[in-house]
């Protein structure tokens, strides 16, 4: 998955200028709604739970900015910067994000963008262990609580590779088909789940 995620990003980034006509060249705001921890790449054998889909079947929402694109930056293919919180609605894990994103026009209307970004996750770095010797029943019953619903990331600090498929309606808004990933590599710990987030937003381009 991760050689998947830097062969689509150094695409886009090595994409020729001409072929990047579709990148903002005004700042854009954006909202959408994703699924939580999905197990799109992953299957899971029966009566077992995979790590990451403690948070599976909830909804987050998005809120987002992106500026124009970096001209100037050639030496870096011309990306733009992208802003992001994700927050989620029942109460799990939620994602602040930062980073830079490069989108290639595949049509006149339609476009792919990836980018890469640091995130930091409001959830568990580890989850309390419900099987520690010593426990009550109660703190055993309240720790196996958070052990089955909430995922343990290992860090608090994740990267952000992401993708977006856009369909251009007007010279004002968009709408997208968005992946947002989360996880650090095992560069922070050896705990590495990583989580897998997908859904629409809606884009709308400021300025005249």
């Amino acid at each position: 998955m991760r050689t998947r995620w830097a062969g689509l990003v150094l695409a886009l980034v090595a994409a020729p200028a001409a072929a990047q006509e579709a990148a903002p060249s005004r700042p854009e705001l954006f909202s959408g709604v994703l699924a939580h921890g999905l197990t799109l790449w992953r299957s899971v054998p029966d009566g077992y739970l995979l790590e990451s889909a403690e948070e599976g079947g909830t909804v987050d929402v998005e809120l987002g900015w992106r500026s124009r694109r970096f001209d100037r930056l050639r030496w870096l293919a011309r990306p733009h910067a992208v802003a992001k919180a994700q927050i989620n609605t029942d109460g799990r894990t939620s994602f602040f994000s930062g980073g830079l994103e490069w989108r290639q026009s595949l049509a006149r209307s339609l476009y792919l963008q990836g980018g890469v970004g640091i995130a930091y996750q409001t959830g568990y770095r580890f989850t309390p262990d419900p099987f520690a010797p010593g426990l009550t029943r109660q703190q055993r019953l309240d720790r196996f609580e958070v052990y089955a619903n909430r995922t343990s990331f290992g860090s608090s600090v994740l990267f952000n590779p992401n993708l977006s498929l856009g369909l251009r309606l007007d010279r004002r808004w968009a709408v997208e088909i968005a992946y947002e990933h989360y996880s650090h590599a095992r560069l922070f710990s050896r705990q590495n789940p990583g989580i897998e987030n997908a859904g629409v937003r809606v884009v709308y381009a400021l300025g005249r």
